[in-house]
């Protein structure tokens, strides 16, 4: 009987031990679980927080870019204003310049210049003048002319040119046609007459000399210059 009871109070000690046992791990299990759990949540709400201050970030850099735009906006107007107002600058210019080039063809319309004419020493032209146009077989009575001043060159003493103005516009173009006549004269053969250009003429008939000269060194040797409605041209003057 004794050990009947001691028996059944051993097994219940041992029952009482493992259930002790047990409830201690699940204890111990479950504070590992909260323990875990804690860890997770301050992981998130860390990660809670970058999330804010990502969204803050991204609202701020949407604001910049924003104020970004309206500065480019901004920015391109302006430009675009400038540009507006140059290019009404420049074809304000370029129609200042085209008046003042077309007034100063006209008032050098009726003018011509006379190359290589000596100076008397009484310091008037007028005899030689009248002998050139009789030369030409020109009756022209009214007509005023002026040394122009000594222009730059590298030939020494080179003679100043006569400036002429004609009254009547045909005359000059017949003194330019019919010069080359002068050519056979013996007193008058290094006269020449041109008419009164202006710089961008000037330039232009410069340029248009300089091709021809470049031409003719590659063979083309039946080219002339040639007015043509007034403009000069480079021509074939081969007679056929």
């Amino acid at each position: 009987m004794n050990n009947t009871v001691i028996f059944t109070q051993n097994t219940t000690e041992t029952k009482l031990e493992d259930i002790i046992k047990s409830i201690t791990e699940l204890k111990t299990s479950n504070a590992k679980i909260i323990s875990s759990l804690n860890s997770h949540t301050e992981k998130i709400n860390r990660l809670d927080k970058k999330i804010d201050d990502l969204f803050k970030n991204f609202s701020i850099l949407m604001e910049e870019n924003h104020n970004l735009k309206l500065k480019i906006v901004n920015i391109e107007e302006r430009i675009s204003c400038i540009e507006n107002n140059k290019t009404q600058i420049q074809q304000h210019s370029f129609e200042h310049d085209t008046t003042d080039e077309l007034m100063d063809r006209q008032v050098r319309s009726n003018n011509v210049i006379l190359f290589n004419l000596p100076e008397n020493e009484n310091g008037s032209d007028l005899e030689n003048i009248k002998n050139i146009l009789t030369a030409l077989n020109e009756n022209i009575e009214h007509f005023t002319f002026y040394r122009t001043r000594k222009i730059k060159s590298t030939i020494p003493d080179r003679l100043r040119p006569v400036s002429g103005s004609l009254t009547d516009q045909s005359d000059i173009f017949t003194i330019l046609q019919i010069q080359k006549n002068l050519k056979n004269s013996t007193k008058w053969s290094n006269i020449h007459f041109s008419s009164d250009k202006i710089m961008k003429q000037r330039d232009e008939m410069a340029n248009l000399r300089k091709t021809l000269q470049n031409r003719r060194k590659k063979g083309e040797q039946n080219l002339i210059i040639k007015y043509v409605n007034g403009i000069p041209k480079i021509i074939n003057n081969t007679k056929n």
